[in-house]
């Protein structure tokens, strides 16, 4: 075999399949009684009708709103206990949604109790706090949309923009992902330009790695830091990367760091869409010459049935919207940083200026977007899904791949031989 850790992949994921499966949760004795929780907040969302936090490996759900309880911040809590196994909502599994996220049930807490605490969280927390509001003062009513775009915060996003991105095939543009990553890494090489190799591949990790902590290090962004990382390793010890390979041992690591990893739908796109440009760009580039239409359409093929079974969505136009759209991303996010360093080093005139160029670009894209979404016949939405069409497509698509491999191993052996 070319790549044996795409076997071990492969083994990984029946295991993870068949442990998921026949796990048994060893909180599950502990349903609808009191327990008690303490730890540090890791995560906080204020919703309308009940504060949510993250601790340990549980999500603390305050309906009575006793307390706004700020991440980094210890508590001890006391409330009912309600496990995460066979937790379904109109026909949603949102239980293995939750173990997918690390976490193993919810308390609807009774009792908070604050202790005084000083860690890293509380310092991410003040960090990103402050760039939200330095992105409010600076974009003013897109501040919604910039911090989505550069810190995955859609909380105060429209849901109309939400929808509308989702119906034109561009709603990985507000979803945090390895294109992110990348437009990040292109923006520190243009600054630290022309410098010693190991010095740059220390600046990127670093900055990749503080980007990461600070937008919240969920799955698709382990993926596109430790990706990243390999390949700017390779790159500085002058060696040749696989790319399928590297992917491999990411999806290996996640795989062992939490098994229910497996059913969570950003992992799943970010995975298959990276796979999907790694083994179809090449193929598809050769005919098209044009790298934008060869991206979008290599990454759609291993995506559009997740989609389709997922959102019971698939847009007709997203290789216009992505042609049209993706271009202005880099820039955009480059401008916007831009703007948020004149912000700090008080350079008024400069990031005022810079913020009306990011405010005519986010109108170019919404207005795309929504023109897009409002043409007829633009998306096609279904009723009911097939998972027997899905499973059928991927096996199609496999034995494709499997019958390629062993083509270009067939190649390669000839070539060792000595025969043309």
């Amino acid at each position: 075999m070319r790549r044996p850790i795409v076997l071990i992949l492969i083994i990984s994921i029946i295991i993870s399949l068949i442990y998921t499966k026949n796990y048994k949760d060893e909180f599950c004795d502990m349903q609808d009684k009191y327990i008690c929780v303490e730890g540090i907040v890791k995560k906080a969302i204020y919703k309308e009708y009940y504060y949510e936090y993250t601790v340990e490996n549980f999500l603390i759900r305050d309906f009575n709103k006793i307390k706004k309880v700020n991440i980094g911040e210890s508590v001890y809590v006391k409330g009912i206990f309600k496990s995460s196994y066979n937790m379904v909502i109109d026909d949603f599994n949102y239980g293995i949604y939750l173990k997918s996220k690390g976490i193993d049930g919810i308390v609807n807490s009774k009792y908070i109790k604050l202790n005084n605490s000083h860690n890293i969280y509380s310092y991410i927390k003040n960090l990103r706090t402050s760039l939200e509001n330095s992105t409010e003062d600076i974009f003013a009513q897109n501040s919604s949309f910039v911090n989505a775009l550069i810190l995955g915060n859609q909380s105060k996003l429209d849901e109309n923009i939400k929808e509308a991105f989702s119906k034109v095939g561009v709603s990985h543009i507000i979803a945090l992902s390895g294109l992110h990553i990348g437009i990040v890494i292109c923006i520190i090489t243009l600054i630290i330009g022309r410098i010693n190799n190991l010095v740059k591949f220390s600046i990127i990790i670093v900055f990749i790695c503080v980007y990461s902590i600070i937008v919240g290090f969920r799955g698709s962004m382990f993926r596109a830091c430790i990706f990243s990382f390999i390949i700017y390793l390779s790159v500085f010890i002058q060696r040749e990367y696989d790319g399928i390979s590297t992917l491999s041992f990411v999806g290996i690591v996640l795989l062992i760091i939490n098994p229910f990893t497996i059913y969570d739908i950003g992992v799943q796109l970010s995975f298959f869409a990276t796979l999907s440009i790694i083994y179809f760009y090449s193929r598809i580039d050769k005919h098209i010459r044009c790298p934008i239409v060869s991206t979008t359409l290599s990454a759609s093929i291993l995506t559009i049935p997740i989609v389709y079974f997922k959102f019971k969505i698939i847009s007709n136009i997203f290789l216009i919207s992505n042609i049209l759209i993706v271009p202005t991303i880099g820039i955009l996010i480059g401008l916007i940083f831009m703007c948020i360093i004149f912000y700090y080093i008080n350079f008024s005139v400069i990031y005022i200026i810079l913020s009306k160029v990011v405010s005519y670009i986010i109108f170019y894209i919404k207005s795309i977007v929504f023109y897009l979404s409002s043409i007829k016949y633009s998306y096609i939405e279904f009723e009911t899904v097939s998972l027997k069409l899905v499973v059928l497509y991927y096996i199609l698509l496999m034995a494709y791949m499997i019958y390629n491999e062993r083509k270009t191993v067939k190649e390669q052996l000839n070539e060792v031989r000595g025969y043309n």
